[in-house]
């Protein structure tokens, strides 16, 4: 059964502006289901961890009232697949952290939204959803906080800051894993963790006034790959087998994007993120990662580069970031003998949501494997240059992040 790509619905900001909510009382009723027996347990399953009251997306879906008068739109973005930020293409890849929504479950809105939309049995009393309460994958080996809390005003709808957290720690240890808990989860758009053992981060702290320091310069930091990538929705991962080494006495850095939707406007947050990190256990292989970089310049419709590895590697998981306009991306490995590998395959990717994409198995590749990355682009496609934030100076147009072990060490699940 073929599977469709799901997670939250309407999450895009500006999309209110353009769609307002329905209010046509007289519809007729035509869909087999309703709200509450049917739809709830999709919307809270598959939606609820950003379309709740007090998440990051614009407006909630887990009461009946809240969720009708967006019924039209709802079905316009699921017809449009425009939503969620996940890009990847189903069966262009297997990812472990992937969203996917059954076929009858999809029919299911489209049919609930243009048949009427039906409340369902009014006695039925559904539970509220809230936000994740504590550690996703259980007490983490350590825990950190920010030092003081970071207060997002009124007046300030988006903002970037990097925080120091020094882990303290007197031994190096291997990471399988990272969670990241927001205090002020309607405005945490997203957060990356690194580890600095050079004391950079620090330098820039020192130097900037209030919590945190802003974007730096390119090229001072980061200087290296971040161990974790995380969004509101998307669950951690806990590798088997593999690990990032946290270097003794380094710090960790956290890079938090608050952004307001026109829910929150002229509202003022406090956060004090708090980060865990999961020591793996018994013989671990390290994660290396090297980064493959596009041409500063792309032209034509029809784009392509290619990276040829020189070791024999399983690769564990891509983070792909594109600054120019694309209709879509793909990542194709080709091994020496000629067998080609699908890898990723993204639909309209944007830099506004960076996704690592871990692979269900590990991906084997030996020594000469080129990894070619080839992009649709609309006629003057638009560049639009950012910071890297792949521990990279320069930043072509598209940067391709493959994280990976070398053969001959444990392979993760």
């Amino acid at each position: 059964m073929r599977r469709f790509r799901w997670c939250v619905v309407l999450l895009a900001v500006g999309f209110a502006a353009t769609s307002g909510p329905v209010t046509d009382s007289h519809t007729p009723i035509a869909s087999r289901w309703n709200y509450k027996e049917h739809l709830f347990p999709v919307f809270r399953d598959n939606c609820g961890a950003c379309h709740r009251t007090d998440g990051i997306a614009p407006m909630s879906l887990m009461t009946y009232r809240e969720a009708f008068p967006w019924s039209q739109s709802i079905r316009e973005e699921v017809l449009g697949l425009r939503m969620p930020p996940w890009k990847a293409e189903d069966g262009f890849g297997n990812f472990r952290n992937g969203h996917s929504l059954p076929a009858h479950e999809m029919d299911m809105i489209l049919e609930w939204s243009s048949g009427g939309y039906p409340q369902g049995p009014r006695n039925l009393e559904l539970p509220t959803v809230a936000g994740p309460q504590g550690w996703q994958l259980g007490a983490p080996a350590l825990a950190l906080e920010m030092a003081e809390p970071f207060v997002l005003d009124a007046g300030t709808s988006e903002a970037v800051r990097y925080f120091v957290l020094p882990t303290g720690t007197a031994d190096a240890l291997a990471i399988a894993g990272v969670d990241v808990l927001p205090e002020a989860g309607a405005v945490v758009r997203g957060a990356m963790v690194y580890f600095d053992a050079e004391g950079i981060a620090r330098e820039l702290d020192e130097a900037d006034d209030g919590p945190g320091f802003a974007t730096p310069d390119a090229g001072v930091f980061p200087t290296t790959p971040p161990v974790a990538v995380w969004s509101p929705g998307q669950a951690p991962v806990l590798q088997q087998g593999v690990a990032r080494t946290l270097p003794a006495g380094a710090d960790l850095v956290l890079r938090m994007h608050y952004k307001k939707t026109w829910i929150t406007e002229g509202q003022e947050f406090r956060d004090r993120t708090a980060v865990g990190l999961y020591a793996g256990g018994g013989e671990m292989a390290g994660i290396e990662s090297l980064v493959a970089v596009s041409p500063a310049t792309l032209d034509g419709q029809e784009a392509s580069f290619t990276y040829t590895l020189d070791e024999d590697v399983r690769i564990l998981a891509l983070l792909p970031e594109v600054d120019i306009e694309a209709s879509d991306v793909r990542v194709l490995a080709t091994t020496p003998d000629g067998t080609e590998i699908p890898m990723l395959f993204l639909r309209e990717p944007s830099a506004a949501w960076p996704t690592r994409y871990w692979f269900d198995e590990p991906i084997e590749a030996p020594r000469g494997t080129a990894l070619t990355v080839a992009a649709v682009l609309p006629p003057a496609a638009e560049h639009t240059p950012s910071v890297s934030l792949l521990g990279i100076e320069s930043a072509p147009p598209i940067r391709l992040l493959v994280d990976y072990t070398p053969t001959g060490a444990p392979a993760g699940d």
